[in-house]
């Protein structure tokens, strides 16, 4: 038997250490669908979609529980983490390499159905295996986002064809005025555009197989849009579509607290093959909201005259492009100023930065007092405001007394 040199021992567990790294590092991305508890349609939204700066009074799924799932570990693929995937097929098949297609996922097998919206973007054409979420909610900002990726089996074939699945998210309540049931609005469009994001205008920008040049051309679709498409055909890359659009942001203009109805849904075109899915960030359905909280060094959220100082931090639900300045009250029993550093009621938060902090130290006065408060009231939105209280004790502990 020959020993392994020391510099041999060296490479292999240099080669070992890189194999063990790549495994730890390279996720494969996984779905489960709606229909295994705990993951219902209604919990995907209230549990996983929804984020901060919005009230939802009501939810409704209608579909196949199959075709809506969780899904995890996406970021190396669509470029989400995590979230939720509404579908025209089984959202546990979503994940499978590009390679294989999903052409053959035809596990819902629906008879034609009518979505008046999405039937208006089908030019009237019969629709199958509709999915769709109908959500009530109440915005405490001016604005709602969130993050999605549309992906579909029928790239890049079916690009410029007149028959190819189609989605939208259809926003309507106060100051909504678009073309949509209920005066509603697509919010599905391509930045910094009013185009629909949609086979016909996100695509690799060649005519597939069964499209027709006329059929990409404005207003009916585009081809000038390539660089926000990923081809994904006959690659040994997830998710299983043959093509995915790059991660877009939704985003309406709304009235704080007025009710408002949003319709996420997405449906095949004639036939049931070729599906396609909509991948929705988790957390990423909401507005702009701050949110408060207390840091001190004690148990007890309190401070002590003398010594350690007690936070508030302000965080917004996302970094800013400019400089953000939230105004704030102080009140309670100890005096601003006089038995702690003077608060100013206002803090600026920079802009590319997401949280703030108010610093509160104690004096010492010496005098002997019954522990004092601090109240911090800030405006989290338009609708609520949220108050945080640091508590100021009298400094117990005593130099020493030293008897010359």
């Amino acid at each position: 038997m020959r020993f392994l040199t020391t510099k041999v021992v060296a490479c292999l567990l240099v080669w070992v250490f890189c194999v063990l790294s790549t495994q730890s590092t390279a996720q494969t991305m996984e779905a489960t669908g709606g229909d295994v508890l705990p993951f219902t349609p209604e919990n995907l939204i209230s549990k996983v979609f929804l984020g901060d700066g919005v009230t939802v009074t009501d939810i409704q799924y209608s579909g196949a529980k199959s075709a809506v799932g969780f899904f995890d570990k996406g970021q190396s693929a669509i470029g989400i983490e995590k979230g939720i995937v509404l579908t025209t097929g089984a959202a546990t098949k979503v994940t499978g390499m590009g390679a294989d297609g999903a052409q053959d996922n035809n596990d819902l097998r629906q008879e034609y159905q009518t979505e008046p919206d999405l039937q208006k973007i089908a030019n009237g054409a019969p629709l199958r295996n509709v999915s769709k979420y109908t959500i009530k909610f109440i915005p405490t900002a001016d604005t709602l986002r969130f993050r999605y990726v549309f992906a579909s089996e029928e790239y890049p074939e079916f690009v410029c064809s007149e028959f190819n699945d189609v989605f939208g998210f259809f926003i309507s309540g106060p100051g909504i005025n678009g073309s949509f049931e209920n005066g509603g609005e697509n919010i599905a469009k391509i930045p910094g555009t009013n185009l629909p994001v949609a086979i016909n205008f996100v695509n690799n920008g060649e005519v597939g197989v069964w499209g027709v040049p006329g059929n990409c051309n404005l207003p009916l679709g585009s081809l000038d849009y390539k660089d926000l498409y990923n081809d994904n055909q006959n690659s040994n890359f997830q998710p299983v579509y043959d093509g995915y659009t790059n991660v877009f942001t939704a985003q309406a203009i709304v009235v704080p607290c007025q009710e408002y109805t949003i319709k996420l849904t997405v449906a095949d075109v004639s036939d049931e093959g070729y599906d396609s899915g909509v991948f929705l960030e988790a957390k990423s359905f909401g507005t702009r909201q701050i949110t408060v909280s207390s840091d001190t060094y004690s148990p007890d959220g309190a401070i002590t005259e003398g010594c350690t100082e007690g936070y508030v931090k302000l965080k917004l639900s996302g970094p800013s492009t400019i400089d953000q300045t939230i105004t704030y009250n102080v009140f309670g029993t100890a005096e601003n100023g006089i038995d702690y550093n003077r608060l100013s009621g206002t803090l600026t938060i920079p802009a590319g930065e997401v949280e703030g902090t108010i610093e509160i130290k104690a004096k010492e006065d010496g005098i002997l007092e019954l522990t004092e408060s601090v109240y911090i009231d800030v405006a989290k939105d338009m609708c609520t405001r949220d108050t945080i209280a640091i508590f100021i004790k009298d400094n117990e502990l005593h130099p020493p007394f030293i008897n010359d």
